[in-house]
């Protein structure tokens, strides 16, 4: 569009922003982000003496209202602005078409992680006037003025827009290191939406940007160094998330405890649920490397009821993986001994990898998941597909020739939403690696089905007692043990077993085949989309007899008969979370329970034949198959709640043989 400077301001201008995020959970326990990243932006405008007394800032459009009826609510746009992310890329563009469709004139901005880092989306979409680079409030504040009052956007750094003939043009690329920007929330730029029947989760952000270099994200491509946000403003946040009653904080730290004042930011949260009660969650993402200090905030944050996880990230354990994507990790040695220092203080951790990564092979992938529970990582491993996000290195032309990575672009669906959740038929799309110079595409489908594998049935519990003895007594790697596991499934496809790994191949080649996302549906879970790993523990617990049965007789085929044999199955059965009591007893002859707490404390000890009764009183019993789904599966699978290993038990020994 061409502006004309000459024109001044006469009167308000109505401004909108729109950040349609994701709704979670269903029913009447639908959950939304505080719209954070636009909150930030329309605050540092607000503080602008020229912009608020010429713009009238309108209520923020925070989830997917359908896009009629946002066209609708809209009189005399001037501008609306939109937050574009993968998660809400094709609303935007979708909502941002039919708005200048209706208003022709009114300037449509888009900014965010998903657009081009030049004017490409310019040439692409016609009906977006302008772009906003990397941190969003200079840049928006400086292009309203100059549209606002005859300026030049070409005078405005990190925008690109459309020159008289209609050329895409970027300006110059100014780092920002602005710290002392209004808050969103103490500013009352949510006082509105506060009005709304939602509960809303908290974003707090006491530092921006990011010292790592990962290809894999976008994080490198804004160009920032670290900035600390005045102390006084997070903890005045905090102070209003806890007057407004909010349950779940994230911090949007990419590298909580990089810095010595994070401990006093922990401290002020664990003070503020012990005097009022909120937040109830706090969730962080640690830096690497400071060991000593990460566990210390990690213990505070457990002590405190604040989380129950902590996590210990890797992506990948390949030394060529590591080396293509530019991120280095902790040693293994110093991995076993932090996981060895949070099992003895019973303290939950979950790693996270990469399937899909260039330098990754099926081999090197299922030996570097098996090297998690080797180094002690028996309860939750996080598995995540390779997403080529827009803006990061791994997404540049050069960076995918130099690697043969190949994509397919799947339909994104949010884990633990209801389909009909969303309040529109537009279909958001991710490109995730299917290939690369060392993985091929039934390779990743192989790598998939492992990991889900390994996921659903030892993190899980329902296989890990099972799978540790295994390792123990008869040296049988883990990785041995879920192969062949997963191998002889598939050749009995009328079995339970068979069954199951029909359904979990048959979801990951869907993927490929871009026959469905990496959610589905499964029967009474209340209409909820689940992980493939999720998939297959619960289909498998549904089928819990005959699964355990059908497991012990593979066992025996595979590895013989042993004398604890039948005892050990009865003990790997009983110590899964059970649907109805809230105080279960567990008897064997066999000492397991000590058995496997010297594993995890790594100082094993032979099993001793000993008659022990356990009584475990439930901290979080469930009623349902889908109250277990919700609250064990989702909620509390990362805080070891599938079993009773996170339960108080009360060891008994009846008599020795």
């Amino acid at each position: 569009m061409v502006i004309d400077k000459t024109a001044l301001c006469p009167e308000k201008k109505n401004i909108w922003f729109i950040q349609a995020n994701g709704t979670y959970g269903s029913g009447d326990r639908k959950t939304v982000y505080f719209p954070y990243a636009v909150g930030c932006i329309q605050a540092y405008c607000m503080q602008d003496e020229t912009i608020a007394a010429h713009c009238r800032f309108q209520k923020i459009v925070y989830y997917r209202m359908p896009v009629a009826q946002l066209v609708a609510s809209m009189e005399d746009p001037y501008m609306v602005l939109f937050s574009c992310s993968v998660w809400n890329a094709e609303y935007d563009k979708t909502a941002a078409a039919a708005i200048k469709e209706r208003f022709p004139d009114c300037v449509i901005v888009f900014g965010g992680h998903s657009i081009s880092s030049d004017g490409a989306f310019l040439e692409r979409f016609p009906y977006i006037d302008f772009l906003v680079h990397r941190f969003g409030e200079e840049p928006t504040a400086g292009l309203l003025k100059a549209l606002l009052f005859g300026g030049d956007p070409a005078e405005v750094p990190n925008i690109s827009y459309r020159d008289g003939d209609g050329k895409a043009v970027t300006t110059a690329y100014e780092q920002q290191t602005g710290t002392d920007y209004p808050s969103p929330y103490l500013s009352g730029v949510f006082d509105d939406i506060l009005q709304d029947d939602i509960s809303f989760s908290g974003l707090l952000e006491s530092n921006r940007g990011c010292p790592n270099h990962c290809s894999f994200c976008d994080w490198s491509s804004l160009k920032s160094r670290v900035r600390l946000f005045p102390m006084e403003r997070v903890k005045a946040e905090i102070d209003w998330f806890v007057r407004h009653k909010i349950e779940f904080v994230y911090c949007a730290d990419a590298n909580f405890c990089l810095f010595s004042r994070d401990a006093e930011i922990m401290d002020y949260v664990a003070k503020s649920k012990k005097n009022y009660g909120y937040p109830k969650v706090f969730r962080v993402f640690f830096t690497k490397n400071k060991f000593d200090f990460v566990f210390d905030i990690g213990k505070k944050l457990v002590e405190n009821g604040l989380e129950r996880a902590m996590t210990i990230s890797f992506q990948s354990v390949s030394a060529e993986v590591l080396e293509n994507i530019g991120r280095r990790n902790i040693s293994t040695e110093d991995f076993r001994k932090l996981m060895l220092r949070y099992n003895e203080n019973q303290i939950s951790t979950y790693s996270e990898l990469i399937v899909g990564l260039p330098g990754e092979t099926y081999g090197s992938f299922c030996d570097g998941l098996c090297a998690m529970l080797e180094n002690g990582q028996h309860y939750a491993v996080s598995v995540y597909p390779c997403e080529l996000l827009p803006n990061s290195e791994m997404g540049q032309p050069w960076y995918i020739e130099k690697y043969k990575i190949k994509t397919r672009r799947i339909p994104f669906q949010a884990i633990h939403t209801t389909p009909d959740a969303q309040e529109d038929d537009i279909t958001e799309y991710g490109d995730y690696v299917v290939s690369t110079y060392s993985m091929d595409e039934n390779d990743w489908i192989r790598s998939l089905v492992f990991s889900n594998y390994v996921q659903a049935l030892h993190n899980m519990g329902l296989l890990r007692a099972v799978a540790i003895w295994c390792r123990y007594e008869l040296n049988v790697p883990y990785e041995t043990f879920y192969r062949d596991l997963i191998d002889d499934s598939r050749n009995q496809p009328e079995s339970v077993l068979g069954r199951l790994y029909q359904t979990v191949y048959g979801l990951c080649r869907g993927v490929l085949e871009q026959k469905n996302a990496f959610t589905a549906q499964i029967p009474d879970t209340e209409g909820l989309l689940w992980g493939f790993d999720e998939i297959l523990f619960l289909e498998a617990y549904r089928s819990f007899a005959a699964f355990y049965n059908e497991v012990n007789a593979w066992f025996s085929s595979r590895f013989g008969r042993f004398a604890a044999l039948d005892a050990l199955f009865a003990y790997q059965r009983d110590i899964v979370k059970k649907i109805g009591p809230e105080t279960v007893v567990i008897e064997s002859d066999y000492d397991f329970y000590s058995y496997f707490n010297q594993i995890y404390k790594n100082e094993p000890l032979p099993l001793e034949k000993k008659r022990i009764r356990l009584t475990v009183e439930d901290p979080a019993p469930v009623s349902s198959f889908a109250q277990l789904a919700r609250e064990t599966v989702w909620y509390g699978r990362n805080r070891r709640e599938t079993d009773y290993s996170s339960s108080h038990y009360t060891p008994e020994t009846e008599f020795e043989f």
